[in-house]
């Protein structure tokens, strides 16, 4: 039995150098399979199905982030971890799991009054069921990603697509509809605990020590806090739109195109949160460590988000009927919602890398407060662009993006003294890439479309051939030590 001053470790403890591989195969690659699955599900069941679904899991995730009040985050920060700050984690996260629950039930009728939508106070109960499953794991779950444990960490995730993915399809193949994507939720949450318990030997107990809740929560309601107003920035369209747009089918071509404008953006976003964030807390007293590490990681994440998310923008007119189906095919004149969904998803990815710089330092309440001003006019975009339709929805990041860019430029200077000419730098063959195969892009499926009459399947094949072989060509032209680095990193670390 561990002293309650004990240092805690998790077993089998890796170095970095595999670590990254391991996040990289075990837990990016089960989140592309998993978005593979979503959009395979949707587009089976169809956009109606899909947008009663994601009205309902709108207002589950918001109170979700309020679950943990960050005390995961609080747990990598430490730089010593006994038990007792570890069963104190693990009971306050039950304690507000079952507090949520009972709270998400309260809201289900009126959520499903505010959407106009009956259907949605059915999915919103038996959702709450997943917040108990997800708390009984969640310190196994930071314990591993504290000591970079990325090959204990592999087995959940794909444990948990592959459960949630057959139950998935069970329920749909046997008619429950909108009930399938709630059963694969409700399935991973059950699956990813059973799994995390059994291959970390961290037993909790039901204790609280004062101090110790006093100090996790000092850290990590910040990170809660910040962690709820991302979630809201990033959903206010369905909140705002979801209340305007009276149509279920106009919400789930909406939010699937956000699935998949997000695809890669979810998976990198994983890959940061779980490579940048542990690297830069370890260097955080080193501030030369500390620039280098954050930079070569933003310069990471663009080689990947910059050309995929621009590259499904060149892509969309002809990607909605092969990829979603006959069913979204009265959507295919809207393609503009994912063109400007993939642009946005980008530039947010990269934004987002500064985020773990400002936890890291101990700084957490810089993310509620970013992401707060930041609604104050996204919520206002979002209200006049939902009068317009899903397009006007959609159309509405871009005064956002416009002037959330160059604020965030100047929060990472003044905070953790990066100059925007450093960030320039460590992502200008990135960009200069992105525009060739842009272009290149653009010209080859103009040319398809009118070859073939408007044959989509072959002009989105061409052209994402054409724009993948041109950005590779043009970044090695531009910049070769460039991928070398991405090579060493890969293996390597930061």
């Amino acid at each position: 039995m561990n002293r309650p001053d004990a240092v805690l470790r998790s077993p089998n403890r890796f170095p970095a150098a595999q670590g990254v591989v391991w996040v990289v195969v075990a837990l990016g690659i089960p989140r592309l399979i998993g978005a593979i699955i979503t959009v395979a599900l949707r587009r089976y069941l169809g956009p109606a199905a899909s947008g009663i679904f994601d009205l309902a899991f709108t207002p589950y995730k918001l109170l979700d982030t309020f679950r943990s009040f960050g005390t995961g985050p609080a747990l990598v920060f430490e730089r010593e971890l006994t038990p007792v700050i570890a069963d104190t984690a693990w009971t306050l996260n039950m304690i507000a799991a079952v507090v949520i629950a009972l709270l998400l039930q309260l809201i289900a009728a009126p959520a499903a009054e505010y959407f106009r939508h009956p259907a949605i106070e059915g999915v919103v109960r038996v959702l709450s069921i997943a917040y108990i499953f997800a708390s009984l794991a969640s310190v196994h779950y930071f314990l591993l990603l504290r000591d970079l444990n990325f090959r204990a960490r592999a087995v959940p995730p794909v444990g948990q697509v592959s459960v949630a993915g057959m139950v998935a399809v069970l329920f749909a193949v046997w008619g429950f509809g909108v009930g399938a994507l709630v059963a694969r939720e409700v399935a991973s949450a059950a699956a990813g605990a059973v799994l995390l318990w059994l291959i970390h030997p961290f037993r909790p107990g039901i204790r609280i020590n004062r101090d110790v809740a006093r100090k996790i929560l000092s850290y990590g309601v910040w990170v809660g806090a910040g962690l709820s107003l991302l979630y809201l920035s990033q959903n206010a369209d369905l909140f705002v739109g979801g209340r305007i747009i009276r149509r279920a089918r106009d919400i789930g071509f909406y939010s699937t195109s956000w699935t998949l404008a997000f695809m890669m953006a979810g998976i990198l976003t994983v890959l940061v949160g779980n490579v940048v964030f542990p690297t830069l807390s370890r260097v955080r007293d080193d501030s030369e460590q500390l620039h280098a590490k954050l930079l070569t990681g933003l310069q990471q994440v663009s080689i990947v988000m910059l050309p995929a998310g621009v590259l499904l923008a060149c892509v969309a007119p002809v990607l909605i009927v092969p990829v979603l189906g006959h069913r979204f095919a009265p959507y295919r004149a809207s393609f503009v919602v994912l063109s400007v969904l993939g642009v946005y998803a980008a530039v947010r990815t990269l934004l987002g890398v500064f985020f773990e710089g400002y936890k890291a330092v101990g700084k957490p309440w810089l993310v509620p407060l970013y992401n707060g001003c930041k609604l104050v006019v996204l919520v206002p975009s979002m209200i006049v662009g939902a009068h317009h339709g899903v397009v006007g929805l959609a159309l509405g990041y871009i005064p956002v993006t416009v002037l959330e860019i160059p604020a965030a430029l100047g929060l990472v200077f003044v905070v953790l003294d990066v100059t925007p000419r450093q960030v320039w730098a460590s992502i200008r063959s990135p960009i200069l890439a992105t525009a060739c195969m842009a272009s290149v892009t653009v010209a080859v499926e103009t040319a398809v479309v009118a070859g073939t009459g408007g044959l989509d399947v072959a002009a989105l094949a061409l052209s994402i051939i054409g724009g993948a072989a041109t950005y590779a060509a043009a970044l090695y032209l531009f910049d070769r030590a460039l991928l070398v680095e991405a090579r060493l990193v890969l293996l390597a670390g930061l």
